[in-house]
C-alpha cells in the first residue's frame, strides 16, 4: 500500500485532517504487516471499510497485529475452531493456541449526542456521570456478546486459551477506572485485591463469577438476571472463555490511527490455574505492555 491509497482509505471513511495527520504512522505499521502475509484478508477488511465503527475496529486490529510482527511472533487472522464463524487472532505462546476475539467498545451514543448537541450550542460541554455502572453492563454485555459460539467452541480443547479483548478507552468520557474492568469480568473478589471497599460495586456479578445463589443480595441476584437475559439459552463464557484482555490507547483521541497499546488480563479462575497463568503473561505481556494498576491498597 502507498501513502495515498491509505489517505484514500481515510477519507473514504470519513476521516478529516486529523485522521490523516497519522497516515505516515499507521502505513509503516501496515507495511510491517503486509510483509508477513499473514492478515492479508484484514487488510483487505480496512480498505472496504466505510462505516466509522467498521473502520476504527479494523484499524484497531492493524495496531494490534503490528505488536505481534515486532516481535516476531506469528499470527493469524480469522482464526476457526470448527464452528461457523472466525475468531480475529490466533497465536502461540507456552506451548498453548491463544485465540483472541477483539472489539472497540465506544462511548455510548446518549452521552456522545448530548456533548455534540451542547458543543454545537456553547462551544463547551460538561457532562456529570452518575451511574458508571451502565459502563460495567456494557463491558460485560459486549464480553458475552464477542464470546458468541459461533466463534468459540464451547467445549475447547485443553491446549487452547479462549480471550475477549475489549478496547475500553472511550468508557466515562476516556477516563475508566481499571477497577470496573476487574469487577466486570472477575467481580469484587477480584477487584478488592488491588483496590478498597469504597471502589467496589457491591451490587456486580463478574462473568467470570460462579457464586452460590442462596449467598447473595437482592441485587445481585438482579444482576445475574440480566446476565442470564443477555445469554438468552447460550452456553455461559465462564465454562468456555479463558479471560478478558482489556485494553487502553494512547492518545486516546478518536481520530488517531496509529498509537500505543497496553493491556491488563483478568483470568477465568474457573479454567485457568496460576501455572498457566504465569508461563503466559510474562510472554504475552513482553508483546501487548501491561496497563498499570494503581492499587489503592497497601500489602
Amino acid at each position: 500500500m502507498e501513502i495515498e491509497d491509505l489517505r484514500s482509505v481515510i477519507k473514504a471513511a470519513g476521516g478529516g485532517s486529523n485522521a490523516l495527520a497519522y497516515s505516515e504512522e499507521l502505513l509503516a505499521k501496515i507495511s510491517r504487516i503486509e510483509s508477513t502475509n499473514s492478515c492479508n484478508r484484514l487488510l483487505a477488511q480496512f480498505c472496504a471499510a466505510r462505516e466509522q465503527g467498521d473502520f476504527r475496529g479494523r484499524t484497531l486490529e492493524i495496531n494490534f497485529a503490528d505488536l505481534f510482527v515486532q516481535q516476531s511472533r506469528a499470527l493469524v487472522y480469522a482464526a476457526r475452531q470448527g464452528m461457523t464463524g472466525d475468531i480475529d487472532f490466533q497465536c502461540r505462546i507456552a506451548d498453548r493456541d491463544i485465540f483472541i476475539e477483539m472489539k472497540l467498545l465506544g462511548q455510548d451514543r446518549a452521552t456522545r449526542d448530548a456533548i455534540n448537541l451542547q458543543l454545537e450550542r456553547c462551544g463547551s460541554s460538561s457532562t456529570l456521570i452518575t451511574d458508571d455502572t451502565r459502563d460495567v453492563r456494557r463491558i460485560q454485555s459486549d464480553l458475552i456478546q464477542k464470546a458468541s459460539t459461533r466463534k468459540f467452541n464451547p467445549r475447547p480443547n485443553p491446549s487452547w486459551i479462549n480471550l475477549v479483548a475489549i478496547d475500553v478507552t472511550e468508557l466515562q468520557l476516556g477516563t475508566i477506572d481499571i477497577c470496573d474492568c476487574l469487577i466486570a469480568a472477575g467481580g469484587n473478589t477480584v477487584a478488592s485485591n488491588y483496590y478498597e471497599s469504597a471502589c467496589l460495586r457491591e451490587e456486580v456479578v463478574g462473568v467470570f463469577e460462579a457464586p452460590v445463589v442462596a449467598n447473595l443480595t437482592t441485587s445481585q441476584q438482579d444482576w445475574l438476571t440480566h446476565i442470564k437475559n443477555l445469554l438468552n439459552g447460550a452456553p455461559h463464557p465462564r465454562d468456555y472463555i479463558h479471560g478478558a484482555l482489556f485494553l487502553f490507547r494512547e492518545p486516546k483521541e478518536i481520530a488517531a490511527l496509529s498509537y500505543d497499546i497496553s493491556a491488563i488480563v483478568v483470568w477465568n479462575p474457573g479454567l485457568v490455574t496460576e501455572d498457566i497463568a504465569r508461563k503466559i503473561c510474562p510472554t504475552l505481556h513482553d508483546i501487548i505492555p501491561p496497563a498499570k494498576i494503581c492499587s489503592q491498597k497497601s500489602h
